[in-house]
């Protein structure tokens, strides 16, 4: 009888036994749960809350502004053929219907980047960027020239810097220093586009909003002819994001990311080839900080 009972307590002392030891295994479990979930939450945690995401490069194209009839720029101290013997070289430019050093009255004039000294003219030479002029009459320093054959030419822009189109608005000399010698980059003749913006470096809110603008010389956009440019940033593998023009406005290109780009300029025929010029396929650098 007393065997009896003494097995009947060990028994009921085991099972208290395995429920207890049940009981501490199923909290370490849950223990252990918690301590990996607490590794979930907090590894999750450490993520920024917010992600900037790198905005879509958009190209659209634009209208042109409103125009200045009869506006033209003249070169008034060389003309198309002549033979300089310094190569130290200063430009007379004239301009007729247009007024150089004044702000363009439009709302683009602050929606891009624009010039605090107002209209200028924009002085090409040899397919080079541009200098801006800003006073009319005074001579302009361009630099020392090499011996030999030298394409210039001028146009009116506002003061945001988009070209004026209006015809004949354009001036083209052919000039030689030293001697006349060698091809000149530009023929009239036949059909040319000319480079003009983007260039420089664009900081800011300017570097929101690019204009791509250029200028035509014997030839209209259309079926036959058109305008591409090519935007890459200048790094491995970098994709290249590009619009072709059928009409000569101003184009505008956002969401440009901080870094250095290649802009390309072409002017194509109807079957897509690059037109035969040295104008005609021009790469410019520009540097973008949107901070």
């Amino acid at each position: 009888m007393r065997r009896t009972i003494l097995l009947s307590l060990l028994s009921i002392f085991a099972l208290v036994s395995i429920g207890i030891i049940g009981c501490k295994q199923s909290e370490n479990d849950v223990s252990k749960e918690a301590v990996e979930d607490a590794a979930v939450v907090q590894e999750t945690d450490s993520t920024p809350e917010t992600q900037v995401e790198v905005p879509n490069v958009i190209i659209e194209v634009g209208e042109r502004s409103p125009a200045f009839p009869g506006a033209k720029a003249r070169f008034t101290n060389i003309k198309n053929g002549d033979i300089l013997e310094d190569n130290n070289v200063s430009l007379v430019v004239d301009v007729e219907n247009y007024e150089l050093g004044i702000q363009t009255d439009t709302e683009r004039a602050s929606e891009i980047a624009n010039s605090a000294k107002g209209q200028h003219a924009h002085i090409i030479l040899d397919n080079d960027p541009y200098f801006a002029d800003y006073e009319a009459g005074v001579p302009f320093d361009i630099g020392m020239l090499d011996e030999g054959a030298h394409t210039i030419l001028v146009f009116p822009s506002r003061s945001y810097h988009e070209s004026v189109k209006s015809e004949g608005s354009v001036d083209i000399v052919n000039i030689s220093v030293g001697k006349k010698d060698g091809e000149y980059m530009l023929d009239e003749s036949k059909p040319n586009i000319i480079y003009s913006r983007p260039k420089g470096k664009y900081e800011g809110k300017d570097a929101e909003k690019i204009m791509l603008d250029f200028y035509l010389i014997n030839t209209e956009l259309g079926e036959d002819y058109k305008a591409k440019y090519t935007i890459r940033k200048n790094e491995a593998d970098a994709e290249e994001h590009t619009i072709t023009m059928t009409e000569w406005t101003p184009a505008f290109v956002s969401g440009l990311s901080s870094g250095e780009y290649i802009i390309t300029l072409q002017l194509l025929d109807k079957d897509g080839n690059l037109v035969e010029g040295t104008f005609n396929n021009t790469e410019r650098t520009i540097t973008v900080a949107t901070e």
